[in-house]
């Protein structure tokens, strides 16, 4: 039989156990939480305190081709070339310039194809509200004349923002030219605290990549 007592003691166990649960709830419960319309659009239109950034590598031409399987890659190869020929992993083989391209009579080798890859980035916003579109690049090319192989894709990411479609296209020279352009695009939903209020920005970055292996961005909005 439980005295007062002890019905005392047991009902202030009790409380604290319930006050235990609560506080690690709460607590695992942080985060960024949605906010009103307003504020919401305010950050999500806010410069980004680091707007950009790039990082160029040379890779081999092992990692070149594994990309072309990548998911949603978008990838070209020169005419007249298979995959493997235009990263440059078969034994020299001429190349005939592309008709109505913008470059000079070829007549080099696959023996002279370097390989490169790019991760260009560009930020919108501002923390929890930032959207960033990432363009992951690798290309081939006889170095110095012109592009043999592209292989590209699109990634957006975000904290709140969940990234809702992505795009890859070429928008200017590529196979057969010493340079090329890609767009890099993606859209995003962005919560507010009214549940049905989604709000969906969307965003591009164009960077230039050439036959030398450089990189640079050219555009954004």
């Amino acid at each position: 039989m439980i005295n007062r007592r002890n019905a005392a003691a047991v009902v202030v166990s009790l409380f604290a156990v319930v006050s235990t649960v609560t506080f690690t709830s709460t607590a695992s419960a942080g985060g960024p939480q949605p906010l009103p319309q307003a504020q919401a659009q305010s950050l999500i239109a806010a410069p980004a305190a680091v707007q950009s950034g790039s990082t160029t590598r040379a890779v081999s031409a092992q990692e070149a081709l594994a990309a072309a399987a990548a998911p949603g890659a978008t990838v070209s190869i020169a005419a007249g070339l298979s995959l493997v020929q235009a990263v440059g992993l078969t034994p020299a083989v001429s190349l005939s310039s592309t008709p109505g391209a913008v470059v000079r009579p070829i007549g080099t080798t696959t023996s002279a194809i370097a390989c490169s890859a790019n991760a260009a980035w560009h930020e919108w916003g501002t923390w929890p509200y930032q959207q960033r579109v990432t363009d992951t690049t690798y290309w081939c090319a006889v170095y110095g004349d012109h592009i043999t192989y592209t292989s590209s894709s699109a990634t957006g990411t975000g904290t709140l923002c969940g990234t809702d479609w992505t795009k890859s296209q070429l928008i200017s020279g590529g196979i057969g030219y010493t340079w090329f352009v890609t767009r890099s695009s993606a859209g995003w939903s962005c919560p507010t605290v009214i549940p049905w209020v989604v709000l969906h920005p969307s965003h591009y970055e164009d960077v230039s990549r050439n036959a030398w292996g450089s990189t640079a961005e050219v555009g954004s909005g």
